[in-house]
């Protein structure tokens, strides 16, 4: 299931592509990570990565830094 599911009305399929990739490329970079909870560290990925795309970001290497950056547990 996609995290973006309850979304997939709202934005286009680009976007959700967009969203979709941004959130796994920033997953990769966060997983190594071991003290992690996987579940809410995506749902936080998704939801901030979704913040920034509904400001207008549409850069997924730019989202993935800013998502990074926001991520309190990355930061």
């Amino acid at each position: 299931m996609s995290a973006f599911q309850q979304h997939y009305n709202s934005v286009d399929p680009e976007t959700l592509a967009l969203l979709e990739t941004t959130l796994n490329e920033t997953w990769k970079a966060v997983r190594s990570n071991g003290t992690l909870d996987a579940v809410s560290t995506r749902t936080a990925i998704a939801d901030i990565t979704m913040q920034f795309a509904e400001e207008g970001q549409r850069d997924h290497q730019k989202l993935k830094r800013l998502v990074l950056a926001a991520l309190p547990t990355y930061a």
